[in-house]
């Protein structure tokens, strides 16, 4: 479609969309003005037949005698004396019904006029009937519908005596009528939007056939610009002449800024990757080209689906997506394995001065000897780490050993008893168990072992924990909370994050049996790229000056606890590519939050 006629279009729904609304407008107002008018009319017509009628129903009757007679006489009297006041009412305004309804009698007592309604007097009005209302609450009401007369509107004014409602008048006018008085003025609303139409047509069209000219000249040298982008597009006349200038002198600015980045680029040391939104690689530096020399200047303007393998193409994928973190919020970066090459690599979206996406910028940094230096420091705090514990294992296993020790000599005594030995024999019994506990957590914590993970449901293991353990003693029972809309599958060792959630929610449990009342709540949520699991008590807490030491080896705030349950907890976590974290208020709650990574994952990895 030309940009003309798009133009054109453009200018026609501009002017069309505010006429219609417009006339949406004013019919509404015109309608309701008269609409106003009619009930003000109408209730006009009921308050001077409230006016005609002096007394009460009853006072009518008794002036005639009737007051003992029966339903139909009442109502026989009633009409022969109010008709001829609500036939003269509605003979002065043509096309109005208006009439009196008797509360105690149930029954129309005369409907004017009387020529056409005289065969509704002494009949009751329907249940449901807007005039019931009235009666009830002695106040003025509207009701429009479909009635006696057809579709009317009805206004109702209730008849007071002596502050009791004993019936109401009506006053009535067809919707057919109003409708009739209505179209007229709306007819002549839309001839007159019709002409104001063609009118502003007729000059816009005039006015901008010289303006889209010159714009479709600017508008194809904007095309050729595409191709040319050293291109300066032929001058025109007129306030657009401006916009020309401008464009040529961008075109000037843009090729010298392009200059200046390039420069930039290979100046960098790290490798710089640039691909659109589409998936095109746009730019690589020179430095790019020298971390990984597979490639060469050949992969400009080629997807880059068909030039990376998985790993980097997965990469990418994520951060065009925009489900990688920007380097503000993930210094670290990820790290890429690329045939035993490790790759530190950055993703950041790209956008222009409006905020659209342009795609995305990648820096790539080669840190494989940096991470070989790291695993032999680690290594060494690892041996050194041991070192202590080994030592504050010396002066854990002291105490036991010295009553073992103690129980022995006393054993070896002669006339010791049998219940007596018992006694001695259970609490060695008991020290050895102790010492046995803590040397078994200490190699667990030590030592390695290989996570075999595979496809699990992360709430299901949840749920298998609180099942198979026996909670009685804690005289509280987790509760898990999961949305089963919710997709919780991750790649994880079951048996060891079996081992984590059998440690925490104990923890939990005991905190709240030590306060003597609460609950444990284990909730589990999702992200795109992980599955949470967030366990909270609201027992004894933590309080602040230990909360940094809860999770070291050694370190615990039970009476036997040896700190190794949370310790070997965190390990398998962030074995897995998780991570733990624990806050706590001392009285009122601990939360404990964990997650798993959903891949990512290699079978066999070593605790």
């Amino acid at each position: 479609m030309r940009l003309t006629t798009r133009l054109l279009i453009l200018m026609f729904l501009s002017v069309m969309v505010p006429l219609v609304g417009m006339s949406l407008f004013l019919k509404q107002e015109i309608s309701e003005s008269i609409l106003v008018e009619k009930r003000d009319k109408l209730f006009g017509l009921a308050r001077q037949l409230d006016s005609a009628l002096e007394g009460t129903f009853d006072d009518i009757l008794s002036s005639e005698g009737a007051l003992g007679a029966d339903r139909a006489t009442k109502i026989a009297v009633l009409n022969s004396r109010l008709r001829a006041v609500t036939d003269f009412v509605a003979s002065g305004n043509v096309g109005v019904g208006v009439g009196y309804y008797g509360r105690e009698l149930d029954a129309v007592l005369t409907y004017g006029p009387s020529g056409q309604f005289q065969y509704t007097v002494g009949q009751s009005i329907f249940a449901g009937h807007k005039g019931y209302e009235v009666m009830d609450s002695g106040k003025p009401m509207v009701q429009t519908g479909t009635l006696v007369r057809g579709d009317i509107l009805n206004c109702m004014w209730p008849v007071i005596r002596d502050g009791t409602t004993i019936g109401y008048i009506w006053s009535n006018e067809t919707l057919d009528m109003i409708g009739g008085q209505l179209e007229p003025i709306i007819r002549r609303v839309y001839l007159i939007q019709v002409l104001i139409f063609f009118l502003i047509y007729l000059s816009l069209t005039i006015t901008m056939k010289g303006l889209l000219d010159k714009i479709t000249s600017i508008k194809k040298g904007i095309e050729v610009l595409f191709h040319m982008p050293s291109y300066h597009i032929p001058q025109v006349s007129g306030e657009l002449s401006g916009i020309v200038t401008t464009i040529n002198d961008l075109v000037d600015t843009t090729n010298l800024v392009k200059c200046y980045n390039k420069n930039i680029l290979e100046g960098v040391m790290n490798g710089v990757l640039a691909i659109s939104c589409s998936g095109t690689v746009t730019r690589a530096n020179k430095a790019f080209f020298e971390l990984f020399p597979e490639f060469d200047a050949g992969l400009i303007d080629s997807g880059y689906r068909s030039i990376f393998g998985p790993t980097m193409t997965a990469f990418i994928d994520r951060c065009l997506e925009g489900r990688e973190d920007p380097p503000s919020t993930d210094p670290s970066g990820t790290e890429l394995d690329l045939d035993g090459k490790i790759i530190e690599a950055h993703g950041n979206a790209m956008f222009d001065e409006t905020g659209s996406r342009l795609g995305a910028v990648f820096v790539f940094r080669d840190i494989t000897v940096m991470r070989r230096y790291e695993r032999e420091i680690e290594e060494k705090e690892r041996a050194a780490l041991l070192g202590e514990m080994a030592l504050a294992v010396v002066h854990e296993i002291k105490n036991p050993m010295t009553s073992v020790k103690g129980f022995t000599q006393l054993l070896s005594r002669p006339g010791v008893g049998e219940e007596k030995r018992k006694q001695y024999i259970g609490l060695i019994n008991d020290e050895l168990n102790r010492v046995n506990r803590l040397l078994n957590e200490m190699l667990v914590y030590g030592g390695r072992s290989r996570l075999e993970p595979r496809t699990c449901d992360v709430a299901a293991l949840v749920r298998d924990a609180v099942k198979r353990n026996d909670w009685s003693s804690y005289g509280t029972s987790p509760v898990v909370k999961a949305d089963s809309a919710d997709d919780y599958r991750a790649e994880v060792d079951a048996f060891k994050v079996g081992q984590v959630l059998d440690n925490v929610l104990k923890n939990a449990c005991e905190a709240v049996a030590a306060k003597g009342c609460g609950r444990v709540v284990a909730q589990i949520y999702e992200t795109e790229d992980a599955v949470f699991v967030r366990i909270v008590d609201s027992g004894v807490g933590i309080g602040s000056e230990v909360l940094p030491r809860i999770g070291n080896p050694l370190f615990s705030t039970k009476q036997a606890g040896t700190g190794f349950g949370l310790a070997i907890s965190r390990k398998i976590v962030e074995a897995h590519g998780g991570s733990l974290s624990i806050d706590s208020v001392e009285g009122i709650y601990t939360k404990v939050v964990f997650f798993f990574p959903r891949k990512g994952m290699l079978k066999g990895v070593e605790l």
